[in-house]
């Protein structure tokens, strides 16, 4: 639109200016007003859409703050803009009973109020629209946040350079205003107001982006295997954890503390070379890119040198009140012709079980003979192991060993006990204990429930109040007693 405004402005000082020149240029001048209307809604409704977030998202404030920075910059250069539009009509005679500007075809009052100095009776007032709209150019390009492209859009909306008319060097102001009736004039301020609005909106739109900018999001998602080992020996179970990962494409993830071979759909790939022997740690963090939030992360992983079995001998270790399982093997001899014996063993083929419990001292030996085709036997080997009690188990209420807990959850407990970080899934059931409240004495219970005339007391408990289950006794499948059972020490809330 602007540019056939140029065209026919082009052809106004080239010959009389004509009625009908004029009214396409009302016509022109009305079509843009309509359209600064239509961007000023828009706008309106993103600044009430930064607003509606403000008690919700403590982001937003101070993006609300400055939105309204942005508004009053606005408002203030789109009303000197409209000013100069208005005072321009005045002078020239104001408006005739159908809107029209009488001074339309005016060339002299419009030249001399934009471009004539005060000191000569003008009021230079194309050259304070020109500093207050590159004051403005500079204090949008400074809510861009480097926003590159943001930036040059801004720059090429408000370009104010010197230009070359015919030859001659001329400013901005007189290249733009100079020798215009007032209907050519107005067009030209309603297009900078245009601009101004535009450029507002373009601003809004960025802050408003800026609200959420460094919060995750995610355009695919891709199925993930993490096995914890993909070597698994015969009669072994390989373990993975499989899962879905999200991820965007466009933003790879920024790496600190360790840096990946290269990145692929936000997966950094590592590549360590090891060094030494024993356990290795690296640590590390992942940022969005733009973003203020770090993600640690952290992988331990053993050097080992290559082709060497190493055995921890101080872990041969057989435990009381559970059936200790142990596989033999001798290299080229079936199962079925070795020769297993012990205290407390029992089994065949390759498989046995180790039943230490009611054998006295802290050692057992188990031996190996091998059956020969002769009938004779031979002794392949002997290991010596230690004998230990089982250690301590945990005490628990809905999988709480400590802690905060309601005292309706609580009434309703039943107490568990279980091995952690135990090599045997051995089951335990609790068969009483005593249950203590702060500053009274412990009382005893059969069972593992809560009974039900004490759910009543710890229903009115205060909060803060501490509750303490201790002398857990449970038992085995096989019937062994247990009472190494650790405390639950939990408090009401």
């Amino acid at each position: 639109m602007i540019n056939m405004m140029y065209l026919v402005l082009t052809a106004m000082l080239a010959l009389n200016v004509s009625k009908d020149i004029l009214r396409v240029l009302a016509k022109l001048d009305l079509g843009m007003n309509a359209t600064v209307t239509t961007v000023e809604r828009g706008t309106a409704t993103l600044y009430e859409a930064i607003q509606a977030q403000v008690s919700e998202n403590p982001r937003a404030v101070p993006v609300n703050e400055r939105a309204k920075q942005v508004k009053a910059q606005s408002d203030q250069i789109f009303a000197l803009l409209a000013s100069a539009k208005e005072e321009m009509i005045t002078l020239t005679g104001g408006l005739d009973k159908e809107g029209r500007y009488k001074g339309a075809d005016n060339r002299d009052i419009p030249e001399n109020f934009l471009l004539n100095d005060k000191s000569i009776g003008g009021q230079a007032k194309a050259k304070e629209i020109k500093e207050k709209l590159t004051a403005f150019r500079a204090f949008l390009e400074g809510q861009s946040d480097g926003d590159a492209t943001m930036k040059r859009i801004i720059d090429e909306t408000f370009t104010f350079e010197d230009e070359v008319v015919e030859g001659k060097k001329m400013s901005w102001e007189r290249a733009t205003f100079a020798e215009l009736p007032l209907a050519g004039v107005v067009p030209f301020l309603t297009d900078l107001q245009s601009r101004v609005r535009r450029m507002e909106a373009k601003t809004i739109e960025h802050l408003y982006g800026q609200i959420d900018a460094n919060t995750l999001k995610f355009d695919n998602v891709r199925a993930v295997v993490m096995p914890r080992s993909t070597y698994v020996t015969q009669g072994d179970y390989l373990e993975a954890d499989v899962f879905l990962a999200a991820y965007d494409k466009g933003r790879n993830p920024e790496f600190s503390g360790v840096t990946p071979q290269s990145i692929e759909d936000g997966v950094g790939k590592i590549r360590i070379q090891g060094s030494g022997n024993g356990q290795k740690t690296i640590k590390g963090s992942m940022r969005v890119p733009g973003g203020d939030k770090d993600y640690p992360f952290e992988l331990t992983y053993t050097v080992a040198p290559p082709s060497v079995v190493i055995s921890a001998t101080k872990m041969n270790v057989l435990y009381r009140n559970v059936e200790n399982p142990i596989e033999v093997s001798v290299p080229g001899v079936a199962p079925e012709n070795l020769m297993v014996s012990g205290p407390g063993i029992s089994g065949k083929a390759g498989n046995y079980v180790a039943n230490v419990t009611k054998v006295e001292g802290k050692e057992v030996t188990i031996t190996v003979n091998v059956k020969e085709t002769d009938g004779k036997t031979r002794k392949a080997g002997t290991k010596v192991y230690r004998i230990k009690g089982l250690p301590q188990a945990v005490g628990m209420i809905f999988k709480k060993k400590e802690g905060l807990i309601s005292s309706s959850l609580l009434s309703k407990g039943v107490i568990e006990a279980e091995y952690q970080d135990f090599p045997f899934d051995l089951a335990l059931t609790v068969t009483g204990f005593d249950i203590k409240f702060e500053g009274k004495p412990a009382i005893e219970v059969r069972g593992n429930k809560i009974p039900n005339d004490m759910r009543d007391q710890i229903q009115r408990l205060k909060p803060g109040s501490s509750v303490t289950i201790r002398k857990i006794k449970a038992n085995t499948p096989s019937g062994a007693r247990i009472d190494n059972i650790s405390n639950i020490v939990l408090d009401v809330q």
